[in-house]
């Protein structure tokens, strides 16, 4: 019997090595029914902490292409690369996923493995706001806001610009991504976060999707 289709993330921070492939997973679930991503495919639990895109591209990339190989080494059939937008500064983040996947084709992305690039557009972080009437429930809201109707961003990819601290000011205990990451990535309503459009969300499903789909059919991509 072949082995299931293996896909590694990349992640930037320590929080994310469990969020994200929690996150995956759940999208993977959400389409399942009556899709061709219904085949078995493993996205191990724990993501590889890698940094930001700054590190990936020094040298040419050098540092990033040889994490590709030794992923591909380790059974790899796929790489999905998330990366939180808030340290692009001025820099586009479609021009920064296109030159990481150009760099990754270098090595056999898209031929012999596959690979795709998300950049969420502040911090992750922003795909919980949409839920969060939910995820801080049971009294998890800070106490000054108990009772209240808490007002949620319309759009919380441009606004609050950091997420983690509304996330914080927010909670009766504060937020440590490395404590509330993972269990929120678990309890998200992926349907709830889908509704509010947020276009990196769309990205990250996207991608995922789009992996998943080739590792099964064996058509690799390489995609920004």
């Amino acid at each position: 019997m072949p082995p299931i289709p293996k896909i590694v993330a990349f992640v930037e921070g320590h929080g994310d090595e469990k969020a994200v492939p929690i996150l995956a997973k759940g999208v993977l679930k959400d389409i399942a029914a009556g899709s061709p991503v219904s085949s078995p495919v493993n996205i191990p639990h724990e993501a590889w902490r890698v940094g930001h895109h700054h590190k990936l591209l020094k040298q040419e990339g050098k540092e990033w292409i040889r994490l590709l190989g030794t992923a591909v080494k380790s059974g790899a059939a796929a790489v999905l690369l998330v990366l939180d937008g808030d340290r692009l500064e001025n820099q586009c983040p479609v021009e920064q996923a296109r030159r990481l996947v150009e760099l990754a084709k270098s090595c056999g992305a898209g031929k012999i493995f596959s690979v795709a690039v998300v950049f969420a557009m502040q911090e992750i972080e922003s795909w919980f706001i949409p839920d969060a009437d939910a995820l801080l429930k049971d009294g998890a809201w800070s106490p000054n806001r108990r009772g209240q109707i808490i007002s949620i961003p319309g759009d919380p990819e441009k606004s609050p610009r950091d997420a983690k601290r509304w996330l914080s000011e927010n909670m009766a205990d504060g937020y440590k991504p490395t404590i509330h990451q993972a269990e929120f990535a678990k309890r998200l309503n992926i349907v709830t976060v889908r509704s509010h459009n947020l276009r990196s969300f769309r990205r990250f499903e996207n991608a995922v999707t789009a992996l998943s789909l080739a590792v099964i059919s064996g058509e690799h991509v390489a995609t920004p």
